[in-house]
């Protein structure tokens, strides 16, 4: 049953990832993707057409309690919960939480410069030929920290 549970997160934690992925592209507050995900920004007014306090309070809260010095976060709603996207010191941030608040899953992107020095010795000992293009860095309650790195190389992209 652990095993399933654990599965299962991963599965969304990576679902969110590729889905945000997917969207990158949606940048502006202006453009509104289709379907079910509805990018919101704390910082409008609550009477903005949009906002419409989407976010649970108790998600805010927990979020500017983790995350005190983040200030241009934005919001994206999906069935599960909330995803809050933010950039913080170089480092990709995407936070999921459910609707009642709980954190449930923690992505951290970013450059080889940022990377652990004992997990770049590992990867780059390994695949040396290979350019390290970005790292993500999934951290989910109950489950060790997992890390997926792209590696780039003349003719082929790993991940």
């Amino acid at each position: 049953m652990k095993k399933v549970f654990l599965a299962s997160v991963s599965g969304i934690c990576l679902l969110i990832s590729t889905v945000i992925a997917a969207n990158g592209q949606l940048a502006s507050n202006h453009v509104r993707p289709p379907g079910r995900f509805i990018i919101l920004n704390k910082t409008e007014p609550e009477n903005a057409p949009g906002f419409v306090g989407r976010v649970n309070p108790p998600v805010i809260r927990n979020f500017l309690k983790t995350y005190k010095d983040v200030s241009d976060e934005k919001w994206i709603e999906v069935k599960e919960g909330f995803v809050a996207m933010f950039n913080y010191n170089g480092v990709d941030y995407q936070v999921a939480y459910t609707k009642k608040e709980t954190c449930f899953c923690t992505i951290r992107s970013y450059s080889e410069d940022k990377m652990p020095t004992d997990l770049r010795h590992i990867v780059k000992s390994t695949y040396y030929d290979y350019e390290i293009t970005r790292v993500h860095e999934i951290e989910t309650p109950l489950d060790p920290v997992t890390y997926v790195v792209q590696l780039a190389g003349k003719k082929n992209l790993l991940i």
